[in-house]
């Protein structure tokens, strides 16, 4: 948003922000940031993500909030990035206004309630028929109902509570979200087989009459054209953060212990931290002998560090801001994409990539659009736990080849990173696109 208001275009964001379960209806909260004129929803009823398919499909006091918001602000365009918070019904909305929609897929959540597509036994789902599922999916869900809420209760604690140390505001923040999650439950209503199929059905039919759908990758247009968003509306296009492309490419020296690491990898199951764990007990030798060590930076979920702390070679770095990655990743030598579900890309990788690190990716997912065998890195094509342990082993007795693969990214490191400014542009040339099918169906 801040590339495209220097490029003179004028953005407004309409989203989903802060919760308070008191309030009774939602409202409308417009501030500035820089240039870009935010329509911030206070109190949106969808506030429990995935759990709440009838009103994430229509919710009529956010329609007319937003049907305002379109009179108000007149756009040309517009471009949904996510719908977590608001209903897909505004799809439709901006349709009736006779406005070109261009809508971005960033994951899975108009097809999939829990965001990643993978089913109740865990694995990944391709069904059309997915009600009875998505019940034992949901229910089986460890995703705190509260973390709208906490994320609300944090900002304003930190902001006006600054003064009390970490560790006070931290048990305030932890005491008030439990005491609302309580109030919020309360007004929970339960959600059946046919709610979550309908919401299914009825996101990819409105999919359907979008001008121009974006996936984030080749995989994620697959899976949608699967699942039955008709191909001509898919637009494949890899997307980009403002930090990666200043990242500088590092040079790698041969040494022991070779270092792997990964970005957010032990942050659950399908981000791949079951797998790090048994990866690296299958390396124990070489870890005894020093030849190798795990480094998961980001945050850790409290199960996986308990295990972590009786496995050799593995270590806990800490959460690190985009500021801070160019240092950390000065030190790895291999990255680790070891997530288990369809990931939509996966920035990590390309993070990655842009320090000129090969890469072992599971061979699934975005993923594989930028992890390339023996050019950028390598693919596990078992997804398990062994192939990456013998993808490791091979790496660490060949750091030969580690070598030639940085010197390769690096030379093409221009066309690996996409630049901001190279995506803004992709974007405007979109918008024209659609502004033109639009008025092709008038």
């Amino acid at each position: 948003m801040t590339e495209q208001a220097s490029r003179g275009h004028t953005v407004s964001y309409f989203f989903s922000g802060r919760y308070y379960p008191w309030l009774r209806r939602p409202r409308v909260r417009r501030w500035r940031l820089d240039a870009v004129d935010m329509i911030e929803v206070v109190g949106s009823p969808l506030h429990d993500h995935g759990r709440q398919p009838q009103l994430e499909l229509s919710e009529p006091r956010l329609e007319r909030i937003f049907e305002r918001e379109l009179a108000r602000v007149r756009p040309d365009v517009v471009h949904v990035q996510e719908l977590a918070g608001l209903p897909s019904s505004l799809l439709e909305i901006a349709r009736r206004a006779d406005l070109p929609v261009v809508m971005t897929l960033q994951d899975y959540f108009p097809l999939c309630s829990t965001f990643k597509l993978l089913d109740s036994a865990g694995e990944v789902c391709l069904r059309r028929q997915i009600g009875e599922d998505c019940v034992a999916t949901v229910a089986a869900e460890s995703r705190d109902p509260a973390i709208q809420f906490e994320g609300t209760i944090r900002h304003a604690v930190n902001r006006r509570l600054g003064r009390l140390s970490a560790e006070r505001r931290e048990r305030l923040i932890l005491a008030l979200s439990r005491r609302l999650s309580r109030l919020a439950d309360s007004r929970a209503v339960p959600a059946d087989a046919s709610a979550f199929q309908r919401r299914r059905d009825v996101n990819v039919e409105r999919l359907n009459r979008v001008e121009r759908v974006v996936a984030m990758s080749n995989r994620v247009a697959e899976i949608y054209a699967l699942l039955g968003v008709e191909p001509e509306r898919l637009v494949t296009m890899q997307l980009t953060l403002a930090h990666i492309e200043k990242l500088t490419p590092r040079r790698f020296v041969p040494r022991l212990p070779v270092t792997f690491a990964t970005l957010g990898g032990g942050e659950s199951e399908p981000k791949g931290a079951r797998l790090l764990l048994e990866a690296a007990r299958l390396l124990s030798p070489e870890a005894r002998a020093g030849r190798f060590r795990l480094l998961i930076f980001g945050h850790v979920a409290p199960e996986v560090r308990r295990e972590a702390k009786g496995v050799e070679g593995l270590e806990l770095g800490t959460a690190f801001a985009p500021s801070e990655l160019g240092a950390i990743l000065d030190g790895v030598d291999v990255g680790i994409m070891p997530s288990i579900w369809e990931e939509a890309y996966g920035y990590a990788g390309v993070e990655f990539l842009a320090k000129g690190i090969p890469v072992i990716a599971n061979a699934m997912g975005g993923m594989t659009d930028y992890v390339r065998d023996g050019e950028t890195g390598w693919l596990n094509h078992s997804c398990s736990a062994g192939g990456l342990a013998e993808l490791m082993r091979r790496a660490i007795e060949q750091p030969e080849e580690i070598g030639r693969l940085n010197a390769a990214i690096t030379k093409k490191r221009d066309s690996i990173v996409k630049t901001l400014a190279r995506h803004a542009d992709e974007m405007d040339a979109l918008y024209d696109d659609a502004i033109a099918a639009r008025a092709a169906q008038r």
